[in-house]
């Protein structure tokens, strides 16, 4: 396994365990394969990993933020995670 597979695997057991995320093989054609925070089939954010950096994808901005591990990705989403969550 590569250090994205874990890091990937690593990042998908937390948000899974957060509701509302799901696994996405690839959204769009020859992209890595993504954690997606979809709210009534929207999909409000993607999580991928590439190169060992955690990439979370807002395409109502079309704006990415880069996170170097877990913790710092789950410290946003848990300040911010919540204004993708409303209607």
């Amino acid at each position: 396994m590569s250090h994205d597979d874990a890091l990937f695997d690593e990042v998908g057991a937390l948000l899974s365990a957060r509701g509302s995320w799901r696994f996405e093989p690839s959204p769009t054609p020859g992209t890595p394969p993504s954690w997606c925070l979809d709210i009534h089939g929207e999909i409000r954010l993607s999580v991928s990993v590439l190169a060992g950096t955690i990439s979370v994808y807002d395409p109502s901005q079309d704006a990415q933020l880069d996170f170097g591990r877990p913790e710092e990705l789950i410290s946003w989403l848990d300040g911010n995670e919540t204004r993708f969550l409303g209607g």
